[in-house]
């Protein structure tokens, strides 16, 4: 049986500041490449595709079940950054006996370097904090104006324009608009292995295997977390031909 899906490419732009973890503990810093299980995540929320869980007990609340994702009809390509910035440093804490919060910013540069506060500035953000102080975080943000690119393919026509929300609280607020089809697109490496199940080897029912498209990208990048390994300048012909149909089959 043959299935029929359309590829689009949109330009996102990002209308708000961007928080998510591609890092944990003390540093909570976003990476310039947008990974495409929020992208995906996202756009099947904001077009009806799947269920939001506001509420998860047990294994569930802790690990993400990302293999819902393979019967979307959607498949999403990692967002590939073409003017990416970041915002200030944001500097949390919560005290042990209220829930009140203070957030300091200080200026960050393009590539979201550290380092400019001193051991005990500002006020109360050292090691010689008071006891009341529980934790204190770092945050790094990508900036309003970055853009991106990325493609989707998907079983019915998707919108030319589109706004969507990721991150944390799902505050950053993204704005996509078609545009012409990109000559190449960056792949995920988990999403590609653990949810749509292409292995290191060939099998019976399929010949395409990850170092396949490790030959056919540009070159591929580790992450901070298992979830951004990403396989860069991927030809778009050949996910087109030899990807897409293991994963609407």
């Amino acid at each position: 049986m043959v299935i029929i899906v359309e590829a689009t490419t949109y330009h996102a732009t990002l209308h708000s500041p961007l928080f998510y973890s591609s890092s944990e503990g003390v540093l909570i810093s976003a990476d310039r490449i947008l990974g495409s299980t929020a992208l995906t995540y996202s756009l099947a929320y904001t077009l009806g595709l799947l269920k939001k869980h506001y509420l998860l007990f047990g294994e569930e609340a802790i690990n993400h079940q990302y293999q819902e994702l393979a019967g979307i009809g959607l498949f999403v390509t990692d967002g590939k950054p073409i003017d990416v910035n970041y915002k200030e440093e944001t500097f949390k804490s919560t005290e042990y006996l209220s829930e009140r919060c203070f957030t300091v910013t200080v200026p960050s540069g393009a590539k979201g370097d550290m380092g400019r506060f001193k051991k005990t500035d500002p006020d109360r953000m050292g090691s010689n904090s008071p006891v009341s102080i529980n934790k204190v975080r770092r945050y790094i943000g990508l900036a309003p104006g970055s853009t991106f690119e990325f493609t989707v393919w998907s079983k019915e026509p998707l919108p030319d324009d589109i706004f969507l929300t990721v991150g944390i609280r799902r505050s950053g607020e993204l704005r996509l608009r078609k545009t012409k089809l990109a000559d190449k697109v960056h792949l995920n490496l988990y999403m590609l292995k653990e949810v749509y199940g292409i292995g290191e080897q060939p099998t019976e029912d399929e010949q395409i295997t990850l170092f396949d498209i490790y030959n056919a990208s540009g070159k591929f990048v580790r992450g901070s977390d298992y979830r951004k390994q990403h396989f860069l300048d991927v030809d778009f012909k050949f996910t087109n031909d030899e990807i897409i149909p293991l994963i609407f089959r």
